[in-house]
């Protein structure tokens, strides 16, 4: 009999910072089957398989009639390759709105993720939260789905 192997990740942020490039979701809920650095954001898979992944970020308050999307990369670095393999935009004149994303998809071992802003700075909340609450509406999460 095969060993069932657990893969699962949850971070977030507390923070309202605007994302200028990589979301630094900078705090670790749990992490078992593979590595979230906490310095440079990324995800490292340590068991290759089927995952169910989601993250979440909310859109800035428009400065100018220009100025009101906000959009994020998910990037999959593959050796020395890195793809767009999920990408999320609002373009509606909306403020402090929450953008959401899940999908399916197969990771080799070592394979990286990295969510990164794609334009218009998303934010990682609408509103920063202080203290121990776990009332934090983004986040970034995954779960092996097969064993």
């Amino acid at each position: 009999m095969t060993q069932r192997t657990e893969a699962r990740f949850k971070v977030f942020s507390r923070s309202n910072a605007t994302m200028f490039s990589t979301s630094e979701y900078n705090n670790v809920d749990f992490n078992e089957g593979g590595t979230y650095d906490t310095s440079t954001y990324e995800y490292t898979f340590e068991n290759a398989g089927t995952y169910l992944m989601g993250y979440s970020y909310s859109k800035k308050s428009p400065l100018t009639n220009n100025n009101f999307i906000g959009a994020s990369n998910l990037l999959l670095t593959r050796g020395d390759t890195t793809y767009t393999i999920s990408h999320t935009r609002m373009n509606e004149r909306v403020t402090n709105t929450t953008i959401s994303n899940c999908f399916v998809y197969r990771f080799e071992v070592d394979d990286k993720l990295q969510i990164v802003s794609a334009g218009g700075q998303p934010k990682l909340n609408a509103y920063s939260y202080g203290g121990s609450s776990n009332n934090i509406l983004n986040s970034w999460w995954g779960i092996k789905l097969n064993h």
